[in-house]
Parts: C-alpha cells; sequence; structure tokens
C-alpha cells in the first residue's frame, strides 16, 4: 500500500526508492543490535546453557558439495522444496498482474488487497513453527515424523489457492491466495529446518544452501512458465499447479521418510 501512494504522489521512482531505503535502515538495524548467543548481553547464563544443551556436538571434517548431493537425505529434502518454491515466486511477481489482467482490479484494488497473502504467510512461518514440537508432545511423534506431517498438512491446505480458477468473486480469490500463503510458508519453514534435523552440523550450511537453491530455481521455472503461458491459457491453470507441486511433494517426502533418520554430529 506504501508503494502505491507513493507512486500515485511522486512517480513510480520513489516507490522503489523508498521501500529500499526502509530495507537499509533494517539491514542497519540488524547488523547494529544483532549478537549470537554466546556475545549477546540480554541472554541469560541459564538460557545460554538451555541453548547449548539442544545442540549436537560437531565434528569438525571438511565436506563437499558432492558429499552432500550424493545423498538420498539431500534428495529428500531438496525436491519438495524444488516444487514448494513456485507457489512464493507466484505470489511474489504474479498476483498483482493476475489481478489487473482478470478480475478487473486497478492499482488501488491491488494495494488494498494484495498484501494478504503476505500477511498470512507471516502467520504460517510462526504456527509452522510451533507445530512440530506440538506435534512431539502430544502425538509422540519422532521429530522427522512431526516435520513431515507438518508438510502434508500444508500441502493439503495448498489446494485452496488451485481453486483460485474456480471462484467468481475476486475477494474469494485473495481468500484463497491468502491460505496458499499461509499454506507455502507453513511448509516452507519445516522443509527449511528438515536441513538441520537431519545432516550433521558441519554439513548443515552447505545442505541448507544448496536445498535453497534447488527451491529457487523451482522457483525461477515456474516464473518464467507463467510468463510464457499465462496469455495463452490464462491463470487459471497455472495456479492449479502450485497445489500439484505441493501434493507431489508431500508425497515424495512420506516416501523417503526413512531416509531422515536424525543422524549424529
Amino acid at each position: 500500500m506504501l508503494a502505491v501512494l507513493l507512486a500515485r504522489n511522486y512517480g513510480w521512482q520513489a516507490a522503489f526508492i523508498v521501500t529500499g531505503a526502509i530495507g537499509i535502515v533494517f539491514a542497519g538495524a540488524w547488523y547494529r543490535f544483532y549478537r549470537s548467543p554466546d556475545r549477546a548481553s540480554y541472554v541469560t547464563p541459564e538460557e545460554l546453557a538451555e541453548i547449548h544443551e539442544g545442540q549436537r556436538p560437531v565434528e569438525v571434517s571438511a565436506t563437499t558439495i558432492g558429499q552432500v548431493v550424493s545423498t538420498s537425505r539431500f534428495w529428500a529434502i531438496a525436491v519438495p522444496r524444488f516444487l514448494a518454491e513456485p507457489a512464493w515466486q507466484t505470489f511474489s511477481f504474479w498476483v498483482p498482474l493476475y489481478f489487473a489482467k482478470e478480475r478487473g482490479w486497478d492499482l488501488t484494488h491491488i494495494a488494498m488487497f494484495a498484501w494478504v497473502p503476505f500477511l498470512a504467510a507471516d502467520a504460517g512461518g510462526i504456527l509452522g513453527g510451533y507445530f512440530a514440537p506440538w506435534l512431539q508432545r502430544t502425538g509422540r511423534v519422532t521429530l522427522e515424523g512431526s516435520r513431515i506431517a507438518g508438510v502434508c498438512l500444508g500441502a493439503v491446505l495448498m489446494i485452496a489457492p488451485g481453486c483460485v480458477g474456480l471462484v467468481a468473486s475476486p475477494y474469494w480469490a485473495i481468500t484463497l491466495l491468502g491460505v496458499g500463503g499461509f499454506a507455502h510458508q507453513w511448509i516452507s519453514v519445516l522443509i527449511n529446518t528438515l536441513s538441520a534435523d537431519v545432516f550433521p552440523k558441519s554439513h548443515i550450511a552447505k545442505a541448507n544452501g544448496l536445498v535453497g537453491m534447488a527451491g529457487w530455481t523451482g522457483g525461477l521455472l515456474f516464473s518464467l512458465a507463467i510468463g510464457q503461458l499465462a496469455d495463452r491459457i490464462g491463470f487459471a491453470p497455472l495456479f492449479a499447479c502450485l497445489g500439484a507441486f505441493d501434493l507431489l511433494g508431500a508425497v515424495w517426502l512420506v516416501a523417503f521418510r526413512h531416509r531422515l533418520a536424525v543422524r549424529g554430529a
């Protein structure tokens, strides 16, 4: 909404300049105030002890990219991430165009409602992080099992944005996309955590970075596909693909669940 107000009153350049400047301010604040737990004055000795107690010992060893990608654990996580990320790229780059071209909204209407999937995504990221430990406590589910169950639940919710083409009202459409934003970030936080859960600690940085690369590769390819196909077939079939992708990713993850037993350092 801020970007729209700036663009209408001061030109589109101002929208980029001001929002970029806000990002720089946030980055500066993070750099100034963030400290690791070992160095942060606001972390009590009791909290620090609890943090260290929950960490596995680290066996320092050289790890190559080839060693990471040759494991079935990597592909068990990378493929669902590859299939999940197209949703976020679609929400980020194509939703405004969809509402402008197929729902007839002007810039003001888009500004009033296009933020809904992103606010819902914030809620999904937070609640997804709480869901897995809650499931472990109440359902006696293993660590990796709780993550997989959460991903499966999120994949079912991703059916909602796949149904956008079936509703007549643009307000129902934005509601379904809001469910999709919630579900995607729910899935994303659980898949990201799996890397730290199942890889030795000395391998986590490479493993998570490569899993992230797989995800953004999937998002890039699907975004290119939207650019080529949206004018020919419309957005509805492409939104339907998002739901199908996450369901396939959940099936893949369940099929490879025996490869995700939590390993030591």
